[in-house]
């Protein structure tokens, strides 16, 4: 903690000596964020070194959890558990979070980055180091910042996944079982998107998004801008013979700030192909950006998927 109060003063000081130069709002702003810098490099020291308490101090009490191929986390306790779980399956060696965009919106921030954490198992002496991108929901909470909601997902598919998950037998649940009252808006663009998986229309998926949006999707790499998100969702839409049998979209938890809703959204999905059938969940987080029109677009979204 010596060393975060020197860090904390060195980075006060190097704000003032630039105040000549910036706005008072861009100023606020770079202060927000160098502060949440130093919450996430203490996330990091207290998740390697499995220290429980410390990892949960950084978390709001109703805080949402999505997690890659683990079932959504609801808070505080639920998220607990998962870190007692993990650490027991885990001997962590090193964990660095790196925030690449500031999102203000509002009290607000999201913060949106990559990760590398690297580990051994209990049964077996390799280390094993995932890569990955994440997303912190940061609000400001007894005279400091907290996670209020955070999604994580790697850049390729992972051997073995069992070890990144916690042992339950909680499912994600149905749309009707969500308790929060949904906007119809949410809900409109919802059946919109089950219709775009359905028809596996690429071009209705596509124009879900703003031009400069970006898009986290599972196992893979960030698709920036339009010029990306075209053939990556042509593509995808287009991959194999499967047929939809069904599928439901649909929020768990929202939240209107000013332009923006943020948006935790979950799917379900039954498919099949010529000699099998099967079925795929996930969930993940939205920010929908008010347009001109009065229309929502997708301007960033993270999709995570459950391991069933």
């Amino acid at each position: 903690m010596k060393l975060l109060s020197m860090l904390q003063c060195l980075i006060i000081i190097m704000t003032i000596s630039c105040a000549g130069k910036k706005g008072p709002q861009e100023i606020s702003n770079r202060q927000i964020e160098q502060e949440i810098r130093l919450l996430t490099q203490d996330l990091d020291e207290k998740e390697a070194n499995a220290q429980l308490t410390g990892c949960l101090d950084h978390y709001a009490d109703q805080a949402i959890s999505m997690p890659e191929y683990q079932t959504t986390l609801a808070g505080r306790n639920e998220i607990e558990n998962y870190y007692r779980d993990i650490f027991k399956k885990q001997h962590i060696k090193t964990i660095r979070r790196e925030p690449q965009e500031f999102i203000h919106l509002a009290n607000t921030i999201i913060a949106i980055g990559t990760f590398q954490r690297a580990y051994e198992t209990p049964t077996k002496d390799s280390l094993i180091t995932l890569k990955g991108k994440y997303w912190h929901v940061w609000v400001p909470e007894t005279g400091t910042y907290h996670i209020k909601g955070e999604a994580f997902g790697y850049f390729h598919p992972v051997d073995n996944p069992e070890s990144l998950i916690i042992s339950t037998n909680q499912q994600q649940p149905d749309e009707s079982k969500i308790q929060m009252e949904v906007s119809f808006e949410l809900k409109a663009y919802n059946a919109l998107m089950e219709k775009g998986v359905r028809q596996r229309n690429a071009t209705l998926r596509v124009n879900f998004f703003t031009e400069d949006a970006i898009f986290y999707p599972f196992a893979d790499s960030a698709v920036v801008g339009m010029d990306q998100l075209k053939p990556y969702l042509t593509a995808y839409s287009n991959r194999g013979t499967v047929t939809i049998d069904s599928v439901s979209c649909y929020t768990f938890n929202f939240e209107k700030l000013g332009d923006y809703i943020l948006e935790y959204a979950m799917f379900k999905v039954k498919w099949r192909l010529t000699d099998r059938t099967g079925r795929t969940e996930g969930k993940g987080i939205r920010i929908w950006k008010r347009q001109a029109d009065g229309s929502l677009r997708l301007f960033r979204e993270i999709g995570t998927h459950n391991y069933l």
